[in-house]
């Protein structure tokens, strides 16, 4: 199941760049739109997908960490449907998925780096997405609502780093006797 999480991931971290593009050349882009809300399920999906493999270990701990980081992207995309169907951005899906991206990606970083599932250089993937993204997240304060070129590098680094853990996941065996966790 690893190498499917990771696929998911990687496609996703895709369509979210495809998406991006779309919105840096027209702002209003429905298709662009909803590119980076299908990228930001997919990528929802791939986290839980490593919770349910045992990638990151066994206990609460990564379950919270995984669990709060997978409903961060998720509340973010559906945020971006409810901007779609409403026309206005201001709803509470964005910054409550923005600091559940931060506060379980932190977490999540933390176990899956500790769990030792992930090894070598797979193993600081989820720790980079992380930073990348507080990168990002930090272009968005000194903006205005459209995407501006410069924010593209950081966009970039954030997804390949994404794009990277997907990879990391896929390649990785499942830990020896471990029990997908299915609740």
């Amino acid at each position: 199941m690893n190498k499917v999480w990771g696929s998911v991931g990687i496609a996703a971290a895709v369509l979210w760049a495809a998406g991006i593009l779309l919105q840096y050349a027209d702002a209003d882009s429905t298709p662009g739109e909803l590119l980076i809300d299908v990228g930001f399920i997919g990528i929802a999906a791939m986290i839980a997908g490593t919770l349910t493999a045992g990638v990151a270990g066994r206990g609460v701990f990564p379950a919270i960490g995984l669990g709060v980081w997978s409903f961060g992207h998720l509340s973010i995309a559906l945020g971006g449907f409810v901007e779609l169907a409403t026309g206005n951005a201001d709803n509470a899906f964005y910054p409550l998925g923005g600091l559940a991206q931060i506060i379980g990606g932190v977490l999540a970083a933390v176990a899956l780096a500790r769990a030792g599932v992930l090894t070598g250089w797979r193993r600081w993937t989820p720790v980079a997405w992380v930073v990348t993204y507080l990168a990002v997240f930090a272009t968005l304060f000194t903006t205005a609502d459209e995407v501006q070129a410069w924010q593209l590098v950081p966009f970039a680094l954030w997804l390949a780093s994404i794009a990277l853990t997907g990879a990391a996941v896929a390649t990785t065996a499942p830990p020896a006797g471990a029990v997908a966790r299915t609740a």
